[in-house]
């Protein structure tokens, strides 16, 4: 059964998702490690967000051109090969860490993100098209990956990216639902290859989908509403500091 704490993550995770098409599993994964294992949490948290990601990818469909998809991992040049490094190795590292190193790791990406979103510029002009070279969808797949495979948020570093090349939301929310997908299809083999599908995840994957489906449709909901995007922004930074707290706390302290 889920606590109070993560059934609140996996809410506004869903949100968040369903606004925005990001930070799922920074909330999920953060919220759920607080009880569980981060290998059996992470697994549970890819199937919980390529679940939500089908819906939101048929309604950005129209942004899924082809400057686009060449832009981004695991289809951008060059970076097919350095994202499977990056899984390998950090699908290795799951299974190798103790859960206390694993939550401060997470802890540590979570705040990198609430640093990096807080200091970004205001009035960062965005474009519909995929602006700059292809060439550092290479490099940003091998950090990506080992994030992924190890802690389930490599999207933190391919948001990094997107921003920094000046995606427009709407082609944003595409770019990271193809990173997403693309590299999950990957991400299951190297969990199968490691022993990490257990009963035990698809027992926390089960219980968390109605939790994390409420919070995706609550997301859409506003997002159609039209909630100013900074006031939004706004809020998911603070709660994901609140978890990032809570999950420094939970790896200091002995088990």
């Amino acid at each position: 059964m889920l606590g109070l704490a993560a059934i609140l993550g996996v809410v506004v995770g869903g949100v968040s998702f369903g606004f925005a098409g990001f930070a799922f599993a920074l909330f999920a994964s953060s919220a759920l490690a607080l009880a569980r294992p981060p290998q059996v949490v992470i697994p549970a948290v890819m199937l919980l967000a390529d679940t939500l990601a089908l819906p939101l990818l048929w309604e950005h469909r129209a942004h899924l051109r082809r400057d686009l998809l060449r832009a981004v991992p695991p289809l951008a040049p060059w970076s097919l090969p350095l994202l499977l490094v990056g899984l390998g190795l950090g699908t290795f590292l799951l299974g190798r860490l103790t859960p206390a190193v694993g939550r401060l790791a997470l802890a540590v990406v979570v705040l990198a993100f609430v640093g990096f979103q807080a200091l970004r510029p205001p009035g960062h002009a965005a474009t519909d098209a995929a602006v700059g070279g292809t060439g550092a969808g290479a490099g940003v797949a091998l950090g990506a990956g080992l994030l992924d495979g190890w802690l389930g948020t490599g999207g933190v570093v391919i948001a990094v990216y997107l921003t920094w090349k000046r995606f427009a939301p709407a082609a944003f929310i595409a770019a990271m639902l193809v990173y997403f997908l693309g590299t999950d299809l990957l991400r299951a083999g190297s969990y199968a290859a490691f022993g990490y599908w257990t009963r035990a995840t698809f027992d926390l994957y089960l219980s968390a989908l109605p939790i994390a489906l409420v919070g995706y449709v609550g997301g859409v909901a506003l997002r159609r509403v039209l909630v100013p995007p900074a006031a939004f922004r706004a809020v998911v930074l603070l709660l994901l500091s609140v978890y990032a707290l809570a999950l420094i706390r939970a790896g200091l302290l002995p088990e």
